[in-house]
């Protein structure tokens, strides 16, 4: 029987560890949410510890993540410095951020609206300083699974996402409910958001898993999807997060310190940004329900399964706004997906494996 890929990683790591030491390495899984990728934390007798990670399928991936490590650290941007790296069997050995994640803080000071103000302050700014510094000089051809968020990319990976894996999946609708008018008003949503300005390097999953609170400030983590697009994306990413749930009012101040940290950095236009900013959200929003459906009923993946009902309140919101008036079929879509869906429909399909 082939060795574990956990097994296979952690025997890498020991071999190609760089530090001296004597003995054997600890090792724990630390979990990949809904990556297919494997990470363990290793620990030598010396207390040193580095995530060592293993993504054996997948050279373009692993490619993106070698090349965008060292571009955004060399902007400034606190990532993992990558220390060892074997390309071919698609294992890394990286530096430990630690495990105290930007969602736990969060949480920890639901309700203190000054405090969690005082908390997203830096990692706004970070975030305003990546989507200019990394866009500049950037080699697309590193890029993993295209180089820009497009209508067409968002059209077919985010609303059709969505459509398939949680409207259909999840909420049971049929195929034959996408009719004319939704697939227009679709399209219109995808093509505003595709187009919006202004432009910079988009993470993808800019959101507060990902995101390590360290004695360096914020770090940053699974950047590997990163390409260019409308800024709006990340912000996106970030305040209508399932994972802690903002409130309407605390998102709002929010986006104003972000253009206001933009402003600082360079010229700024507020109104082209808002112009974009509700359609980017859908997207985004959109997005992240397909991936929970997908990655509960399809991967087993049943974590996911609660933050489902928040982000689709969180769609709710949005399409009630002035910029949704004339998305008849879309905000219909919405209220009927609010009205039927039912937490139990996150199971796996098929008696799949639970995670």
């Amino acid at each position: 029987m082939p060795k574990p890929l956990t097994e296979k990683l952690k025997t890498w790591a020991v071999q190609n560890w760089p530090f001296a030491c004597e003995g054997d390495l600890e090792a724990g899984v630390v979990q990949a949410d809904g990556s297919p990728r494997v990470f363990l934390r290793l620990t030598d007798n010396q207390g040193r510890s580095l995530v060592g990670m293993a993504n054996p399928d997948n050279r373009p991936e692993n490619l993106a993540y070698d090349y965008l490590a060292g571009h955004l650290a060399g902007l400034g941007i606190h990532v993992p410095e990558l220390l060892v790296k074997d390309l071919d069997q698609g294992f890394f050995l990286l530096e430990d951020l630690g495990s105290q994640l930007f969602q736990q803080k969060v949480l920890s000071l639901a309700g203190d609206h000054g405090a969690l103000l005082e908390l997203y302050r830096p990692v706004l700014a970070m975030l305003a300083r990546m989507q200019r510094k990394a866009a500049r000089n950037m080699k697309l051809e590193f890029c993993f699974d295209g180089d820009e968020l497009t209508p067409g990319f968002l059209r077919k990976r985010e609303a059709a996402y969505f459509w398939e894996q949680f409207a259909v999946g999840a909420c049971g609708l049929l195929a034959a409910d996408l009719n004319q008018a939704l697939e227009q008003e679709l399209e219109e949503i995808c093509r505003l958001a595709g187009e919006a300005s202004p432009r910079g390097f988009v993470h993808r999953d800019f959101q507060s898993r990902n995101i390590l609170l360290t004695s360096r400030g914020p770090g940053l983590v699974d950047f590997q999807g990163g390409r260019l697009g409308p800024c709006q994306y990340d912000l996106a990413s970030l305040l209508h997060d399932p994972y802690v749930d903002l409130s309407r009012q605390l998102k709002e101040e929010l986006v104003e310190v972000y253009i206001g940290l933009q402003k600082e950095l360079g010229p700024f236009d507020r109104e082209v940004f808002r112009k974009g900013w509700p359609m980017v959200s859908a997207s985004r929003i959109m997005q992240a329900l397909g991936a929970y459906a997908f990655l509960t009923r399809v991967r087993g993946r049943t974590h996911f399964a609660p933050h489902a009902a928040p982000a689709l309140a969180a769609l709710k919101r949005l399409v009630s706004e002035p910029a949704f008036e004339e998305f008849f079929a879309f905000r219909d879509l919405v209220q009927a997906l609010a009205a039927r869906f039912d937490p139990r429909a996150l199971s796996p399909l098929n008696g799949g494996e639970k995670r």
